[in-house]
Formats: structure tokens, C-alpha cells, sequence
């Protein structure tokens, strides 16, 4: 669906507007933010590039670095069309996508040899990314170059660009300066928790057009990260019939009278996902539908963001961010407590669950910590066995689900949906989610041959993140899916995005609040690490404070702030990390084993 666009962006203005909505950065330093979400970037001066007009008898490879350049000015494109011919300022769509390259290399733009009075000038540098329309980024694969020949002709006896490019070059330098992460919300099929979908915006806008570009993108629709997995409170056709100003903190959203016909809950809903939107910009939000206030009985037309705490999803409470794991030798499943409180850290173990009589291979936890799920093995033929945690009811039976082949560990959603991989030692794995009532349902997926190693779902149900085995070699990579349904309305696992990270030797990966957690080697040789990646697979960087002491094989964590990110070593022992960034590791002491494999819950 279409918006209108506000009359009080101007027109270079909006032209970016449409192009940026999506532009994602890589760098691989940096400060990892922290928070439920990033505020408002500042404007880095001095750093980003300004549109330039072409200078008088400039060169041909002046013009077209000058042409790069006017290109990352994202106020300007009327500026940059000035180095093309007429013709071909005409034809050039720069909103049509971006193309990130890598602009370390001195020699990424050259004087292609020829005849000086047709010179070609010729782009060729490594391609970090692309952009389409709507703002999905599509990292590049290995050796993937953003190449194109430039030619020139004279125009009132000054060279001009012949051939527009296919869409926008950017330079991976302005990249940080002029870009900043945001979030447009959409509710999981069962309306009961937001999902994020991540966007890219310039970060030099005023709030009131920050604040009316995400209103138009979040009426757009999700991206296709998210498919029809997620829904909106919208109904199609739904505009913001002006600019959004934000005045003395409160951000004003006026929406045609489309959605005049929603009901009381809807309306929530609706202002949630608005309110989740804009928090960067601003937590008080007055919405109107058709001119009239959003909630029409209300004698308050300030809408709150902390009125819309049912739909966080953070998955916050104190059981999310509980550490539990399963010690080995034995596969008995613990508790760790003290982790942060100050108090003595200790795996305590939890005998008061049927499920503790069992041998774990692994384990899982409900976001509540009610229940756990265990792959075990009972006369060679593996199940996943359900049980409560803490059962005063001696009649509590353990239900058990029969597995085939090779199981991951089973990851639950904030629903209590229990989703598990079997046979993922065969060329078809099979995925199943087993209600809270016991309701087994088969999804419907195909990984092309590769292997999954690791299968963590989102608290929302909908994303889903992977760790994959190559089947052409033993390389690993990670990759994000989505839950999502078929014509025939029939659960689908797929819409995956490889994120192309510059890891190798990968062995694992976690849901955490900022983004995703990853344990890879940042070369051949190099320690293995926990990593610190956007959902998209933007923005790789080193988790703050980790240490080359010990070499990360498993992670834990997930979506809640006050999770710690949890590492276990390759001796099989944890180390987490403090509020301060520091490390501390687990000794139980009194001769105990200190190897626990971590699960935090979900």
C-alpha cells in the first residue's frame, strides 16, 4: 500500500526518504549500543560528505568521483543529477537501490584506458550490501563486486556522465555518519507481543520528518524479512494524511478515516504499534483517525508509550532471565542462581521437576520458567520429554514426544509453544510445535541440503534464527527465518536471509536484546569469540569486554535487557558477562564438575 507524503518535506528530501527507509551499515568496530532501544543517532560533522556542483574543466574521473559523492548526500540528489547528461539525469532512479561498496581500496575508481575523447571511468570495488526499494538488505556473497563503467561525454564543452548507474553507489565511509537503525513494530498472529522489523534512516533529519517516515513505513507493511508472519493493526489503505511535527514532546499522527472502523482492542493495538515506532523519537503520541481522537471516550488525547507494556517484546520478568543449564557429565538439569545479585553463584539442582530423574542431552525452558523440555534417550530411541519445574502435584505426568535421528534442543515461545528439529542429521530435518496443550503440528520447510546445528525461536513466534552447515563443505553460517503461512494455510518456516557474516568456524548463536549473539573466529586461527550482529546482519562487532582468554563454544541469551550474555569455553565451563562488562566465570567447587551447558530461557 501507498502513503502520501507530507508537504513539509522538501523535494531532495523526499526522494531519500523513500531510497534510505532501508539502508543498512556494516562496520566492524564500534560501540555496542545497549538499552531496550537506540535513541535518536547525532549528526557526526565533519565526517559525512555534502553534495557538491561539478567544478568547471573538472577531469572525467573528477566528475565521476564527484558524482559518488553528491550520491551520499542524502539531501541532495537534485545536486548529483548536475554531473549527468540531460538525458540521463532524466533516466536515473536512484531510488531504485543502493549498492554499498567498500571504499577502503585507493584504486576502486580508474580512468579506464581508450580514447581521451570517449573516456570510461570504471567503479570496481567489493560490494558490502544492497538496498532495494523498500529497504530490505540483502548482504553480499564472497567476492561480490559493485562494478559499473561510467562514460562520459561533453555538454556545453563539460564532461558529463552518459550512463546512469542502477540506482545509488555508496561509499562504506558514510555510511555510520549519515545512518542511523530503527524499528517498525508489527504484532505475532496471535496479537499478544510486537515484533521489530529492522530499517535504516538518515540520521541528520529533524524529529518531526524521522517521526513521519516511520509512520509511512510502518503502514507500509512489513518487510520481507517477516512475510505475512506478522500482522498490523492498519487496515490496508490507511495514510497519514499530513507530516507528523513533533511539538513540546508529543508526537501528532493524523490517519485517514480508513481506520474509522476499528474496534476498542484494535485501537490499542494500533496506538501500540505506533507508540513502539516512535519511541526514539518521542514517548507521547496524540493520533487521530479521520480527524477524530483515537479513542473517542478517552478525555485524554496523550497516548503514553508506557501504557503499552502488554506488548513488549522484551519478554521482561524475572524468570526470562534466569540461567539454567545441563551439567555433564550425567545430563542432570540445574538452576544457577546469584549470577549479578551479588549473592554466591551456584548450579543448584532442580530435583523438584520429573524431568531431573532423566539424562539431558539437552534442555529448554519456557519464558516463565513453568516448564522444561529435555532430548533424552530411552532404549536407544530419543523423545522430548515436557514437565513443569516445580511440581507439587505428585500426579504431574511428563509428556513425552517421540523424536527421530539427530535432535537440536527444542526452543520455546512467550505462548509456551514448544518448537522442535528432528532428523537434522538427514538430507530432509523435520520441524514440529507442540502447543501448550500438547497439539503436535508439523511446518513445512526445506534447507536445500545444508544441516542445521543450532534452531533458537523468538519469544514472538515468528523469527527464527539458525546456525547451518554448509552441504558443499563444512563451512557454517548463520541465518534468520520466519514463521509464516501458505496459500493452503499451512505453517511455512522460511523467508531466510543468510547473513553473510565475516566469521568463520561458527558453532553457535542466541537471540539477545540488541541483535543476535554468535560465537565465530574473526579468521582462521583467531580465538573464537561472541559477536555482537543486527538482525539483518548489519553492524558485526566484537562483544564488548570479550576476552581472548577463553575460546567461546556455546552462547546464551535472549531478547530480556537484564539478560547476562553467557559464554561456555571449549572446557565445557561458563563465563557471563556484568553490568560493568567484565567476566566472571562458575566454580562450584566441593570437587563439582564445572562443565554446564547454558540455557537461558526460551
Amino acid at each position: 500500500m501507498r502513503v502520501k507524503l507530507p508537504a513539509a518535506l522538501p523535494a531532495a528530501a523526499l526522494a531519500v526518504a523513500v531510497l534510505l527507509a532501508g539502508c543498512a551499515t556494516v562496520p566492524t568496530q564500534g560501540p555496542i549500543r545497549s538499552g531496550s532501544q537506540a535513541g535518536l543517532a547525532p549528526d557526526i560533522t565533519g565526517i559525512g560528505v555534502e553534495a557538491q556542483a561539478p567544478r568547471d574543466n573538472a577531469t572525467p574521473l573528477n566528475v565521476v568521483n564527484g558524482f559518488l559523492e553528491a550520491m551520499a548526500d542524502s539531501r541532495a540528489f537534485d545536486v548529483a543529477r548536475k554531473y549527468l547528461t540531460p538525458e540521463a539525469a532524466a533516466a536515473w532512479k536512484p531510488e531504485s537501490q543502493i549498492q554499498v561498496y567498500d571504499q577502503s581500496s585507493t584504486k576502486a575508481v580508474a580512468l579506464l584506458p581508450g580514447p581521451p575523447e570517449t573516456p570510461a571511468v570504471e567503479l570496481n570495488a567489493p560490494l558490502i550490501s544492497t538496498i532495494n526499494q523498500r529497504g530490505s538488505w540483502a548482504p553480499a556473497t564472497n567476492n561480490q563486486p559493485a562494478k559499473f563503467v561510467f562514460k562520459l561525454v561533453k555538454v556545453d564543452n563539460q564532461w558529463r556522465v552518459t550512463t546512469p548507474p542502477p540506482g545509488v553507489f555508496l561509499g562504506s565511509f558514510q555510511l555510520e555518519p549519515k545512518l542511523t537503525p530503527r524499528y517498525l513494530y508489527f504484532f505475532n498472529p496471535e496479537r499478544n507481543m510486537l515484533v521489530p522489523d529492522q530499517v535504516y534512516l538518515p540520521n541528520n533529519l529533524p524529529p518531526g520528518q524521522t517521526a513521519t517516515q516511520l509512520v509511512q513505513e510502518l503502514l507500509k507493511g512489513p518487510t520481507d524479512r517477516l512475510g505475512n508472519g506478522v500482522v498490523s493493526a492498519a487496515p490496508p489503505g490507511t495514510q497519514v494524511n499530513v507530516s507528523v511535527p513533533v511539538d513540546l514532546g508529543v508526537a501528532t499522527v493524523a490517519l485517514s478515516d480508513t481506520a474509522a472502523g476499528l474496534g476498542e482492542e484494535e485501537r490499542r493495538q494500533l496506538a501500540a504499534q505506533i507508540a513502539w515506532t516512535l519511541r526514539p523519537i518521542s514517548t507521547r503520541i496524540r493520533i487521530t483517525v479521520g480527524g477524530a481522537r483515537l479513542f473517542p471516550d478517552d478525555p485524554s488525547d496523550i497516548i503514553q508509550f508506557a501504557s503499552t507494556g502488554q506488548y513488549d517484546p522484551s519478554i521482561p520478568g524475572a524468570q526470562s532471565k534466569d540461567l539454567y543449564g545441563v551439567r555433564r557429565p550425567g545430563g542432570k538439569i540445574v538452576h544457577i542462581v546469584g549470577l549479578g545479585d551479588g549473592q554466591t553463584i551456584e548450579a543448584r539442582p532442580v530435583d523438584g521437576s520429573q524431568l531431573y530423574g532423566l539424562s539431558a542431552e539437552s534442555f529448554a525452558v519456557s519464558l516463565r520458567g513453568e516448564f522444561g523440555a529435555v532430548v533424552t534417550r530411552s532404549n536407544g530411541d530419543g523423545v522430548v520429554a515436557v514437565a513443569r519445574l516445580d511440581s507439587t502435584d505428585k500426579t504431574d505426568k511428563i509428556d513425552s514426544i517421540p523424536t527421530d535421528g539427530k535432535v537440536l534442543r527444542p526452543s520455546f515461545d512467550n505462548d509456551d509453544n514448544l518448537w522442535i528439529l528432528d532428523r537434522a542429521d538427514r538430507t530432509k530435518p523435520r520441524l514440529r510445535m507442540r502447543s501448550k496443550d500438547g497439539k503436535l503440528t508439523e511446518v513445512s520447510t526445506s534447507f536445500g541440503g545444508d544441516t542445521p546445528i543450532t534452531l533458537r525461536v523468538a519469544p514472538d513466534g515468528v523469527r527464527v534464527l539458525m546456525v547451518m552447515k554448509s552441504k558443499n563443505s563444512s563451512a557454517t553460517y548463520v541465518q534468520t527465518g520466519a514463521i509464516t503461512t501458505n496459500d493452503a494455510r499451512q505453517v511455512v518456516f522460511g523467508q531466510f536471509h543468510r547473513l553473510e557474516l565475516a566469521l568463520t568456524d561458527i558453532t553457535d548463536a542466541s537471540w539477545n536484546q540488541p541483535g543476535i549473539l554468535v560465537a565465530g573466529k574473526s579468521a582462521p586461527g583467531a580465538s573464537r569469540q561472541p559477536w555482537q550482529v543486527d538482525i539483518d546482519g548489519s553492524r558485526l562487532r566484537l562483544l564488548t569486554g570479550a576476552s581472548s582468554l577463553f575460546e567461546a563454544t556455546k552462547v546464551a541469551s535472549n531478547p530480556n535487557i537484564d539478560t547476562l550474555p553467557v559464554v561456555q569455553d571449549a572446557q565445557g565451563r561458563l563465563h557471563w558477562q556484568q553490568k560493568d562488562s567484565s567476566w566472571t566465570g562458575l566454580d562450584d567447587g566441593a570437587g563439582q564438575d564445572p562443565r554446564v551447558d547454558p540455557v537461558y530461557p526460551g
